[in-house]
Parts: C-alpha cells; sequence; structure tokens
C-alpha cells in the first residue's frame, strides 16, 4: 500500500477548511469514515473541547465538584471522564430497589458519601486513572460506605 491510499481530503464542520488525514483500515472502510465523521480541524478542535469542557465545568460545579488542575489536554480529558463516572453513579442510585423508607434513606448517605469523596478529587490524573471504574466497582466502595455507616 501506498501513502496516498490512506491519506483522505476532509472538510472541517466548522469552518469548511479542507485538510488531510490519514487512516488505516481497508480503503472501502476508509471511504465511509472520510465520509461521515464530523471532522474538525486542529484550531476548531481546540476550541470545541475549550467548550465542551468549560460546560461540563460549569455543570460539576453546580453539583459541589471543584476546578481541575492539570494541563488543558488532561483536565478537558478528565471532565468528560467525571462525566461519565457521575453518569454511572446516578444509574446505579436510580436503579435500586428497596424494601422499606429506611433502607433507601440509609443507601442515600452512602451515596452522599460517595460523592463527597469524589469532591475532594481535584486532579485531573486521578480521574483519568480511575477511568475504567465500572459501575460494579462503584457499587462494591458505596456497600462499604454502606456497612460503615451501619457500624
Amino acid at each position: 500500500m501506498t501513502d496516498d491510499i490512506n491519506t483522505y481530503d476532509v472538510k472541517c464542520r466548522t469552518c469548511r477548511a479542507s485538510f488531510k488525514v490519514q487512516l488505516f483500515d481497508s480503503h472501502e472502510k476508509n471511504l465511509f469514515v472520510a465520509d461521515k465523521k464530523d471532522w474538525h480541524c486542529e484550531k476548531c478542535k481546540k476550541e470545541y473541547f475549550k467548550k465542551q469542557t468549560s460546560e461540563l465545568s460549569k455543570v460539576h460545579k453546580e453539583i459541589g465538584f471543584q476546578e481541575l488542575e492539570g494541563t488543558e489536554k488532561m483536565i478537558s480529558w478528565a471532565e468528560k471522564i467525571r462525566s461519565e463516572l457521575i453518569n454511572k453513579v446516578n444509574y446505579l442510585k436510580e436503579s435500586l430497589t428497596f424494601k422499606d423508607d429506611n433502607a433507601k434513606a440509609m443507601s442515600n448517605k452512602a451515596f452522599e458519601k460517595f460523592f463527597t469523596q469524589w469532591h475532594t478529587k481535584t486532579e485531573a490524573k486521578w480521574w483519568i486513572d480511575n477511568r475504567r471504574m465500572t459501575v460494579r466497582d462503584i457499587s462494591n466502595q458505596i456497600a462499604k460506605i454502606l456497612e460503615t455507616i451501619k457500624a
């Protein structure tokens, strides 16, 4: 294969500037991706991520999270990860069923305590390092917190 087979002309979705991208799958798949993906030039990509990061940061501040520390790229990535992890916790919380109001109140306390721990995590690196946390991992941590509350 030659390099020009893997290089495709695309247009920025925002400013309509043309630029080249390299794709590494089969030619048919590359053509599909080149046509269907929303491409952004470097300038527009930076602006898009800044806007996305500031919106996520604003939402997180409203629910009690601190501003993240780190490089611009790390913060952008960590804000997205933090949003996904918060969604996992909310999904878990909403999917639980309780046998009585006391159990529900205890569970809510455990979730509050869990979020309080996350509110102290201000380094983007921590969120990036914990990006693979699953709903099961979160559930296990909340179960441990619940046991300490009951004791």
